[in-house]
């Protein structure tokens, strides 16, 4: 499905998806490579992406057929380029509920080599959750929207500050395109909104990729589940570890809110969303 494009003078427009992991990322890619075809890249050159703005710039501008980048190691702050818009996309979700997600997924990856695959596979939820809070462990579950809305270059093996809380707050200001996780079809439809004036085709109806724990169950009791399985004391440090992390979720759900309070029509336009993901999963077995 080929998106056409509005041209608004000699302006490049450009969606980055800043995709934190286990946080329904591969759903939007799965949109955004449907909406763009080979316009759309799944970026996995880390070492080079860490470098920010530095790689970013030339990159982009060296291929100037892109229209939509998904990274798993967006570098704030992102470059500034003469006659190109930068579109972020970033999704944020519960931290605490968050944890079997990536548990489950780590677990999984049965031919994988990575610390946290090679962890999990070998230990129970508790174990994981204890081994993820320590210092010298990267911190996958710990702070982690943090550390994805301020600099990769930022040393994870010390304690997250308040410095560093606020600078995430205005990276999280200058995104365009914030969405929530339990909130999923709302997000999309505000993206939808934000694109339109640019692609005005674009439709972001999804078929569901890559998901780690039931979704219909509420986001209060898979928290009252974790705590039950790893424990009190475990569930304490998993809390106390990601109390930036949790102030910068309530800040980003503030900000979302105040953004499906102004736009208009959102009841119908959300419905009209839900028809079109009907469609889109028509025939297929539901996960």
């Amino acid at each position: 499905m080929a998106v056409s494009f509005v041209e608004r003078g000699s302006t490049r427009m450009i969606i980055i998806h800043n995709h934190v992991f286990k946080n329904a990322g591969s759903t939007i890619d799965w949109a955004l490579q449907r909406n763009f075809g080979n316009a759309f890249v799944d970026h996995r050159d880390d070492k080079d992406m860490k470098r920010g703005a530095e790689y970013l710039e030339p990159y982009l501008l060296g291929n100037p057929w892109i229209k939509a980048v998904s990274t798993h190691h967006l570098s704030p702050p992102l470059p500034v380029i003469k006659g190109t818009q930068l579109l972020t996309i970033m999704m944020f979700r519960n931290p605490i509920e968050r944890v079997t997600s990536v548990y489950n997924f780590e677990r999984k990856q049965t031919n994988a080599s990575t610390a946290g695959a090679k962890y999990a596979r070998d230990h129970d939820l508790r174990e994981y959750v204890l081994w993820r809070m320590r210092l010298d462990v990267p911190p996958t579950i710990r702070n982690f929207h943090i550390y994805r809305s301020i600099s990769a270059s930022v040393n994870w093996r010390k304690e997250v500050t308040e410095g560093d809380l606020i600078s995430s707050m205005r990276f999280v200001d200058s995104v365009q395109l914030l969405g929530l996780v339990d909130r999923f079809d709302e997000s999309m439809v505000l993206f939808e909104d934000e694109l339109r004036p640019f692609f005005p085709n674009i439709d972001l109806s999804y078929r569901l990729q890559n998901a780690g724990q039931k979704m219909d169950v509420s986001c209060e009791k898979r928290i009252e589940r974790l705590e039950h399985d790893i424990g009190e004391e475990a569930f304490k440090k998993l809390v106390g570890s990601n109390i930036y992390d949790i102030e910068l979720y309530s800040y980003a759900r503030k900000l979302f809110d105040e953004r499906i309070n102004n736009t208009k029509d959102m009841g119908a336009k959300l419905e009209a969303f839900r028809v079109r993901c009907k469609k889109q999963n028509m025939g297929r077995v539901s996960r």
